[in-house]
């Protein structure tokens, strides 16, 4: 659980709830301006097991992508986030490569078909497991761009930790 945080706003007591936020590097994000006093910080995200326990989350909905990643990290995961598919790209440049990538199809900037496109021409990039994650009803086309597996939202947590699971087993 994490801790609550006390501040004064014009001499009125406020307290309100700290959240994790996973930050460029992975670390979290905290934070630490002089209003907060006596909040320990938060733990940061731990690292996974394994390097095969990385994976890259692209959605654009903050709200599904932070409870998500919350989840997954319960479940030993280390994920890293993006919010569009050009921002996906830049972390696969400068990060270390996820074992598995979750894809959401409609995407701000570079949505999820040109992500996968570039995915695919890219010699590094296209060995790397993708998943999708869309609220298409209709997935036609889909099949033909060698998704691992794909998923309609509202998505059913077990069945996707099932298959991250083969395609990410623990070493």
């Amino acid at each position: 659980m994490l801790p609550f945080a006390a501040l004064r706003i014009d001499n009125a007591p406020l307290q309100f709830k700290l959240y994790r936020i996973m930050g460029e590097t992975g670390e979290t994000i905290y934070p630490n301006s002089g209003n907060v006093t006596g909040a320990p910080r938060p733990r940061v995200s731990p690292r996974p097991m394994a390097e095969s326990r990385r994976l890259l989350l692209i959605e654009d909905d903050f709200a599904l992508r932070a409870h998500l990643a919350e989840l997954l990290m319960q479940e030993g995961y280390y994920v890293g986030c993006a919010a569009d598919g050009a921002e996906a790209l830049r972390r696969l440049q400068t990060e270390p490569l996820p074992a598995a990538i979750l894809l959401d199809i409609m995407l701000p900037r570079v949505n999820g078909l040109a992500f996968r496109a570039e995915q695919l021409r890219s010699t590094t990039l296209r060995s790397i497991p993708t998943v999708v994650i869309t609220s298409r009803r209709d997935t036609f086309g889909l099949e033909e761009l060698d998704f691992a597996a794909i998923f309609r939202k509202p998505i059913d947590f077990d069945s996707l930790v099932e298959a991250l699971n083969e395609l990410c087993p623990l070493d």
